[in-house]
């Protein structure tokens, strides 16, 4: 299961129908019974102060914190380089303190996750995260590749396009990885297979989703790029089935919608 973009400000933060439904994310995540949840960075706002996971992000979200693999996000991050995140996550995988990457295996799965606040802890060449990557993908020779962070490299939202992870991007096409996962936008989009350039490659690229849809709030699209397969502003997650070979996706929308995104992929 995956959604990053979650818990609201605890205290003064209303839930309405566009902002503030982590309790209704989470309940649908919980329903689905998931083996691990990969939290997709900006959990909690604004801050990602350890009162806020308690009284926020706790009641909801945390309530599958045993099997949560989170990523950090800007919000939780670039307060104290997230003091308050990585105490809450405490007994959980969460890399070093202050960095924020590490990796897993999930089934026949090997998963890396990064931390895409390049400007702090760097993603570019010759910096230790992205040594890391390029180390761990080399040791871990996995059928499938899954890999998340909070910025996504490619986007039709708001945020849009995000080179400074470009680093990560091309090292994990590079080691043939499957599937990408991001937040940051508030929306959600299937991309097309794509190549370290962001060109369709249905043959060899990674695939990446961006699911910013956990509850803080929604945003609109600012276009569609060419190579956007499914874009949808609506609160819900991303179930992932992984399979030894390959994996399905289903994006399930809050109860009250009727979107849907489902397909199949295979690992390369």
């Amino acid at each position: 299961m995956a959604a990053g973009d979650i818990a609201c400000t605890p205290g003064n933060s209303p839930s309405t129908s566009s902002t503030c439904q982590a309790g209704a994310t989470a309940q649908t995540a919980e329903g689905l019974h998931p083996d691990a949840v990969a939290a997709l960075g900006d959990l909690q706002y604004e801050a990602g102060e350890l009162s806020g996971f308690e009284q926020s992000y706790g009641p909801t979200w945390g309530r599958l914190r045993a099997i949560t693999y989170p990523a950090v996000g800007n919000h939780d991050f670039l307060s104290d380089l997230g003091t308050g995140y990585f105490s809450y996550f405490a007994g959980r995988p969460v890399g070093e303190k202050a960095q924020g990457w590490y990796s897993y295996d999930l089934g026949a799965w090997h998963v890396v996750v990064l931390n895409s606040n390049c400007s702090v802890v760097g993603c570019g060449t010759g910096s230790p995260q992205l040594r890391f990557l390029e180390s761990d993908l080399a040791r871990h020779r996995a059928t499938c590749t899954l890999a998340y962070w909070h910025h996504p490299r490619f986007s039709s939202g708001l945020h849009g396009d995000d080179a400074s992870v470009d680093p990560i991007w091309r090292a994990l096409v590079a080691a043939n990885g499957d599937v990408a996962l991001s937040g940051h936008d508030h929306d959600y989009e299937r991309f097309q297979p794509l190549d370290a350039n962001g060109a369709a490659d249905p043959a060899a690229g990674t695939r990446e989703f961006v699911v910013g849809t956990g509850g803080r709030s929604l945003y609109p699209f600012a276009g569609a790029k060419a190579t956007s397969e499914v874009r949808k502003v609506t609160f819900g997650v991303l179930e992932l089935t992984l399979k030894p070979t390959g994996y399905h996706w289903r994006y399930v929308a809050l109860a009250g919608s009727n979107f849907t995104d489902e397909g199949d992929g295979t690992c390369h």
